[in-house]
């Protein structure tokens, strides 16, 4: 069953947030009814044999499967490799992987450094990886930069970061005792993303609240 569901949320992954140019040819070289336990050493078989595109398609599929298994310094490493054989947006993507990776490993050095890089270079996913960077900084403790950052990016429409980027915001004025901050940010959140989860969050805190 363990199986099963990995191999979903790798296919699910591959599908919706997969640089889909470098990847289509490594789904092509497994069998069909690969096991997800057999899944990583044909993958490193073809990294480690296959031409370039198909070798980077294999090292982008290995990230996917060690963050699914939360194996988030091998997942990095991975997302590293196929990140120095792609480029322009495919090689984008693999970078902020590998910046969500790190931060899973607990290494905010590294993910700044990452996050850094894509912001600069990538306009699709500059929003992203701004959020990112606030999350590495929050991650080092280094809460006023964070705030720096998340006050930058929320000065225009972030996109799909916006969410997070205004929860987070909110809480930490909360923190700061900075009670108008923090009903603004959620308000906005509220009417700008109702269906989100961070909306629902802001929602049941409301709530709670009232006496």
């Amino acid at each position: 069953m363990y199986a099963l569901r990995l191999l979903v949320v790798l296919l699910a992954f591959a599908s919706t947030a997969a640089p889909v140019r470098a990847l289509e040819p490594v789904w092509s070289q497994l069998p069909r009814a690969i096991p997800a336990d057999s899944l990583a050493p044909a993958l490193q078989t073809l990294e480690a044999r296959g031409p370039r595109q198909i070798s980077a398609s294999a090292a982008y599929a290995l990230g996917q499967f060690h963050h699914a298994r939360g194996e988030y310094r091998a997942a990095a490493d991975a997302f590293g490799r196929a990140a120095a054989r792609l480029s322009g947006p495919d090689r984008a993507e693999a970078r902020y992987r590998q910046g969500l990776a790190w931060l899973g490993a607990g290494e905010p050095g590294r993910a700044r450094a990452t996050f850094e890089e894509v912001a600069a270079t990538s306009r699709a996913l500059r929003s992203a990886a701004q959020f990112g960077l606030s999350q590495a900084f929050a991650l080092s403790g280094e809460v006023t930069r964070e705030m720096d950052v998340l006050e930058r990016l929320l000065e225009d429409s972030a996109g799909e970061a916006e969410p997070g980027a205004l929860e987070r915001y909110a809480l930490i004025c909360d923190r700061a005792h900075r009670v108008k901050d923090a009903e603004a940010a959620r308000e906005r959140l509220r009417r700008r993303w109702p269906r989100s989860f961070e909306a629902a969050r802001a929602n049941q805190t409301a709530t709670r609240a009232r006496p």
